[in-house]
């Protein structure tokens, strides 16, 4: 038993090298950044200051119990958090090299006040929360207008989160064309669907885009093709095999000038057997009427482009 009990002893004494290593390991990572102010203000005072208080307490009774090697680790921790308060205080940071200590030190501390709800509120504002409020934006304004109603719905969400939400930047898409608001609005569903949100959010997400769409009484024509399509999207997340994406559009070059052009434009889509022929299929869609308006697009460049489901290709 004394040999067991010695021998944890000498390996509590050799644990310490592993205690200066963390701690060298953790500072030296911030060290050389010390002279970036949004380094020093990304440095937590108060935790750091309560980190060691405790610590301070322990060291002391370590000394009455002679319990060296606890001793020992605990300076090791209070010397690490007092370079944490120095990095902190902005002692290095050039612009503030000339206050005074305490100066700097209310400086830090009204920041960090400031702050010291943004964790907490983070728990209560879904992930992804700007793209969701991104797709909103873009269902408002897939009809070229925003209402009053759909804004103050919108915004109410913004508000709950605690965001400031640019309404500038959203109201550009009524200079789009109808096609590209539509393009548009897929695109950031696919990007918020690539996430990985959690499925109950993306539930929600659904009946949120459909109480939207009817908050005017009326759900315009572009509405419910986007709904549409959108539906079919998120429910593809939610259920895989309740919701498969049954049209595709593919264009068929007619010739080897357009097989160049086509290659060009969609140089990560690869030519492949379709429909009893050769194209490059461009996407699989959940809505027929969403697939006509790709399809469109793409004749619009002057290439053959034709709409087929994956159940049964045919031609549309």
């Amino acid at each position: 038993m004394e040999f067991f009990k010695s021998f944890i002893g000498i390996m509590a004494y050799a644990s310490l090298g592993f205690t200066v290593a963390a701690a060298y390991l953790k500072i030296n990572k911030i060290w050389k950044r010390k002279h970036n102010a949004e380094v020093a203000d990304s440095v937590s005072i108060v935790g750091n200051v309560i980190y060691v208080i405790p610590l301070s307490f322990f060291a002391l009774n370590y000394i009455f119990i002679a319990h060296w090697q606890g001793l020992i680790d605990s300076v090791i921790w209070i010397a690490s958090g007092i370079v944490y308060i120095l990095i902190g205080s902005r002692l290095w940071v050039q612009s503030h090299r000339h206050k005074t200590f305490w100066t700097r030190l209310k400086e830090v501390l009204k920041l960090e006040r400031s702050e010291v709800g943004d964790l907490a509120t983070s728990f209560f504002r879904p992930s992804g929360s700007n793209i969701i409020l991104s797709i909103l934006a873009h269902f408002a304004y897939i009809d070229r207008k925003l209402t009053v109603r759909e804004k103050d719905f919108i915004q109410s969400f913004a508000d709950t989160w605690h965001m400031n939400f640019d309404w500038t930047e959203h109201s550009r898409l009524v200079a789009d064309h109808q096609p590209a608001i539509f393009f548009k609005m897929h695109k950031k569903v696919e990007h918020y669907l690539d996430t990985s949100p959690p499925v109950k959010q993306v539930s929600q997400l659904i009946d949120v885009l459909h109480v939207l769409a009817n908050i005017d009484e009326s759900v315009s024509a572009q509405e419910k093709l986007i709904l549409e399509e959108i539906d079919g999207l998120l429910l593809s997340y939610v259920n895989a095999s309740d919701a498969q994406a049954r049209f595709a559009v593919v264009i068929a070059p007619q010739n080897k000038k357009q097989d160049s052009a086509i290659a060009a434009l969609l140089p990560d889509i690869e030519k492949s057997e379709v429909a009893g022929g050769s194209g490059y299929m461009i996407g699989s869609y959940y809505s027929k009427d969403y697939a006509g308006i790709i399809c469109d697009q793409y004749r619009a460049l002057g290439f053959f482009t034709i709409e087929i489901t994956h159940d049964s290709p045919e031609i549309a």
